[in-house]
């Protein structure tokens, strides 16, 4: 499946990459751009504001600033790393490049921002830079020294989230789409049984890559805000830890194409997201993992416990005033293996613990729960899956799996 760079962008529902957009800009002031490969932006947005937004009321003032956004990106592709620079007007702007197994795919531009606060001789060049466009110079000085004033180190850290969370969205989309189109088009063209049995497995295994491919874009969604706050805030070395834990996942979701890793892998992946989790609740969340060392090799699907483990935290524990307490618990259960993770959190509300976890038409808030267990039942068969089970001032979700050699 040879996909062109620009027809990559079609694979990924545009209000996604304008959420993006706005989540950024909301929690930074930074706006960005998505351009694809030849320096086009891909979706038309509105968050650019004051000095960006009055240039790109003029039609000759928004080429030229879809031309210094090109150049920059041009640029990523010639370092293969971010690159900073000046727009025509003098703000500056930070790209970072949108690779995709090897390939230049576009890049993200940030920009509405300045390192230092510009003197007068800024000035000066800005209104001779934009003197053609036929705005009011004293709005254009005016709105020019509005920008607002970063460091680089929060420049290249909301430039290295964005690429992260970006590249791997499309990275992951493009994956999904690819496989379930080359898996239906090879069911169509068989013809005799052996052939259709074979395919009928091939497409079981990508509807688990599919259900998996659901669940991290829906993670990575609950988790850009946090993200995207923590490096904002004053506290440089959490914002950028936190950071490199999310580069972390994600490198780690990139290095698992099989369906099933060992239980201690999918802790190490758990643990991870508990340490982003932490960083947002501070001294208000305790966790303890308590599983036996002869269940660490047991083969598990891969994120099977980060959606149970991230719905008792937005879920349960947010919301809860004070102290709360996360516990993940593995026992052998007959030939079986049962996992609960266990909070004392606010609760779910009642109709949880009467979804049918089957059903496609769950609420919307389910998803991560019920695509776990569609997972395991299609790995596992229908005797496995995912259990909720109400207990006084705890909340408890069960997975079972069969005890299996790793």
């Amino acid at each position: 499946m040879d996909l062109k760079p620009k027809s990559l962008f079609k694979l990924i529902e545009e209000d996604k990459l304008v959420r993006i957009i706005e989540t950024f800009t909301k929690a930074t002031d930074i706006t960005i751009d998505i351009n694809d490969a030849l320096g086009f932006p891909v979706v038309q947005h509105d968050y650019f504001y004051g000095f960006c937004r009055s240039i790109r009321s003029q039609e000759v003032g928004l080429k030229r600033c879809i031309n210094s956004n090109a150049e920059l990106g041009f640029n990523t592709l010639k370092l293969g790393n971010s690159s900073i620079g000046k727009c025509h007007a003098g703000v500056i702007l930070m790209a970072v490049p949108i690779i995709v197994d090897g390939q230049f795919y576009g890049s993200i531009t940030c920009g509405q921002m300045l390192l230092e606060k510009p003197g007068a001789k800024d000035i000066e060049d800005m209104l001779a830079a934009t003197a053609d466009l036929g705005l009011d110079p004293q709005d254009l000085s005016k709105t020019f020294q509005e920008i607002q004033v970063i460091n680089m180190e929060k420049c290249q850290a909301a430039g290295g989230l964005i690429q992260f969370v970006v590249s791997y969205i499309v990275e992951l989309i493009y994956r999904a789409n690819r496989q379930e189109a080359l898996s239906k088009e090879k069911l169509k063209a068989a013809e005799d049984a052996r052939i259709i049995v074979e395919l009928e497995h091939t497409l079981h295994r990508a509807e688990l890559k599919n259900l998996q491919a659901q669940i991290k874009p829906h993670f990575l969604f609950n988790t850009l805000n946090t993200i995207i706050s923590l490096v904002t805030l004053g506290d440089n070395t959490k914002g950028l830890n936190t950071l490199f834990a999310l580069s972390n996942l994600l490198r780690h979701n990139l290095d698992h194409p099989e369906e099933l890793v060992p239980l201690r892998e999918e802790l190490h992946y758990v643990e991870s997201y508990l340490l982003i989790q932490k960083n947002r609740f501070g001294d208000r969340l305790e966790v303890a993992i308590q599983v036996p060392e002869d269940l660490h090799d047991l083969p598990i699907p891969f994120l099977s416990l980060q959606p149970l483990v991230e719905n008792a935290c937005i879920h349960g524990l947010e919301p809860k005033e004070g102290l709360g307490h996360l516990r993940i618990v593995a026992k052998k259960v007959n030939n079986d293996v049962e996992i609960s993770v266990i909070d004392d959190g606010v609760g779910m509300s009642q109709h949880y613990f009467t979804l049918d976890l089957s059903q496609e038409n769950s609420l919307q808030a389910g998803i991560g729960l019920r695509n776990v267990h569609k997972r395991l039942q299609l790995q596992f068969g229908p005797g496995y899956g995912v259990r909720l089970l109400p207990e006084q001032g705890l909340t408890t979700v069960h997975i079972l799996i069969p005890l299996q050699e790793g």
